[in-house]
């Protein structure tokens, strides 16, 4: 019997692990339509961690960051930061205080992002990628 409860919840962990990474990986970063600038996993990287504030055509770069709490922030920041939200956010707390960057703008949602993002030329963000329309260009996968 305590084999089997064991086996039981063996099973449930793992699928319900699955289901998690399953959704994890439906998330684009997203820039406006008419920015013509390249943008791969390391340009988003340098954004994202303050290193990079400029767009290669000199237009200020205005990063945008869904809540700590949503599963696609969690899913950006280890997929495409290689970090933890929390880790994230402990590097933009030393960049403020030395003074050396200001942190993306956190907005609360998928349409928030996008609505931004469509109005603003050099606006950068992520959303899951359901909500992904031709209001907005996905640059990364």
């Amino acid at each position: 019997m305590k084999h089997k409860l064991v086996y039981i919840i063996s099973l449930t962990t793992l699928w319900l692990a699955l289901a998690v990474s399953a959704g994890a990986a439906d998330m684009v970063v997203i820039v406006n339509n008419g920015n013509t600038n390249s943008v791969d996993q390391g340009i988003v990287k340098k954004i994202y961690t303050g290193k990079m504030k400029s767009w290669s055509d000199g237009g200020s770069v205005k990063a945008l960051d869904l809540p700590e709490t949503s599963p696609v922030r969690e899913t950006f920041s280890s997929s495409v930061l290689g970090k933890s939200v929390s880790n994230i956010k402990s590097l933009w707390a030393q960049m403020i205080f030395s003074g050396k960057a200001t942190p993306p703008k956190v907005v609360g949602s998928d349409d928030e992002v996008k609505k931004i993002v469509a109005t603003d030329k050099n606006a950068i963000g992520y959303i899951a990628a359901s909500s992904l329309d031709g209001s907005v260009k996905a640059v990364l996968k």
